[in-house]
């Protein structure tokens, strides 16, 4: 999936913050958009809502920042 983070100077923090969990990859594709893989057997929807916890988690450490999944 593709995450879309409304200032690039959030883009490394963001991949810090899900580069410590084992099960995702994580890479930069574009000066604000973060490509994600999830690893494991969790079907589309599972893998998305386990995203967007991740995500809401990482904003709470971010006030400022706002992200999207856009893919």
């Amino acid at each position: 999936m593709r995450v879309s983070v409304n200032d690039p100077r959030f883009v490394p923090s963001l991949l810090a913050f899900l580069g410590r969990r084992v099960h995702l990859t994580a890479e930069q594709v574009g000066p604000t958009d973060v490509e994600i893989s999830q690893l494991g057997s969790m079907n589309a929807d599972a893998r998305r809502l386990e995203l967007d916890v991740l995500l809401r988690h990482w904003r709470r450490l971010h006030v400022d920042a706002r992200t999207a999944i856009v893919d």
